[in-house]
């Protein structure tokens, strides 16, 4: 969006920057205690029972399967940066793998850091206008991209639901698994509306540009929705453009299908490092039961539910090593995209301090 990341922050009185402040500590201290209660309880019970395989639970049989594991996420990783780069070639947009690849990595981020997960698209939007993408573009594509990503795991749900729905027999997951699904589906039916409706469009546009400046992405909101007609129809022609490609909408689904795949599959080479006997469809069906079931939970990166709904599974199947297992799974997929994007945003400020520095030298006399 031309200028919608460029003019002066609206300026806050003490008090609002009080306030706003004292709102993220209170959410850091419930999420911190929320989660860390979660993780205490199922710790407390995990240890409290007498089970000859206890000492066992502080080594790995098998290293190599938690390797798998994290290769599970690069995986993930290398299919969402190729879908980028296909909208990039498709859109008539430069080809730069690094951006491909920090809009997916950084989204991932920031959608494990914020409630919801409502910080991912309007971080990419922001990465790839930042990036030199043009207006419509820069929304399209991470929307496009979202879009696929919903559709390839309601897919996954609807064939887990039909065929594997015995692999869970909680009504606690399974009732929550089949509204999650549904609320997986209203997305994208919004971002399809949108390339045939305006109006819709502009509000799922404004939507996200608000999102935007409560992450402080997006400065004098108001002044940005005012200005934002041609975006809007730049916006709908890239989305246009993309529907009208199938060549490349069959490579964003399985690209897409690919990712959940890979995802949903941390959990079984996690819990096979510590000697488990599920079956890796089995373990899928059930991690995709979780998935679905969590994705209302406002949590960031739906924390403590995810914990607390893997080990009411799984304990079930009585691994050895389950709580250990459940820590490294959720450093897996969880943490390690955290860890991932810290990384990149403190190399691009190390390179930025070191630009600034040369371009100083050289105008200093």
């Amino acid at each position: 969006m031309a200028s919608s990341f460029s003019n002066g922050p609206k300026q806050l009185s003490a008090e609002e920057r009080k306030r706003k402040r004292r709102n993220r500590i209170l959410w850091i201290i419930i999420f911190v205690v929320v989660n860390g209660g979660i993780i205490t309880y199922i710790a407390i019970d995990e240890f409290s029972k007498e089970r000859p395989e206890l000492g066992y639970k502080f080594m790995l049989s098998n290293f190599m399967f938690v390797i798998a594991g994290f290769g599970c996420v690069i995986l993930a990783l290398i299919m969402e940066t190729l879908k980028y780069i296909a909208m990039m070639k498709a859109l008539g947009e430069k080809v730069s793998v690094k951006a491909a690849f920090e809009t997916a990595v950084l989204g991932k981020y920031y959608d494990n850091i914020t409630p919801s997960g409502a910080g991912g698209q309007p971080f990419q939007i922001y990465n790839m206008h930042k990036s030199g993408y043009s207006n419509g573009a820069s929304a399209a594509m991470p929307l496009s991209g979202f879009l696929f990503m919903q559709l390839a795991f309601v897919f996954l749900a609807i064939l887990t639901f039909i065929f594997k729905g015995d692999a869970v027999d909680n009504l606690a997951i399974k009732v929550p698994a089949y509204v999650g699904a549904v609320c997986y589906a209203i997305v994208p039916c919004f971002i399809i509306l949108s390339a045939v409706s305006k109006s819709t469009a502009k509000k799922i546009v404004f939507f996200f540009i608000r999102i935007g400046g409560k992450l402080h992405l997006v400065k004098n909101v108001d002044e940005k929705i005012d200005s934002l007609g041609h975006t809007i129809d730049d916006y709908r022609t890239n989305i246009q453009l993309i529907a009208k490609k199938r060549a490349l909408m069959v490579k964003l689904i399985i690209y897409s299908i690919i990712y959940q795949l890979a995802i949903c599959s941390i959990p079984f080479f996690v819990l096979h490092a510590y000697k488990g006997t599920g079956s890796w469809l089995h373990i899928v069906a059930q991690t995709i039961f979780i998935y679905a079931a969590i994705t209302i939970i406002p949590t960031p990166g739906n924390s403590g539910a995810a914990e607390g709904s893997f080990y009411l599974i799984f304990s079930q199947l009585e691994y050895a090593g389950l709580f250990w297992g459940m820590l490294i799974w959720r450093f897996i997929c969880y943490y390690f995209f955290i860890i991932l994007g810290a990384g990149i945003y403190g190399f691009n400020a190390l390179k930025n301090q070191i630009d600034r520095r040369k371009n100083k030298q050289q105008t200093d006399p």
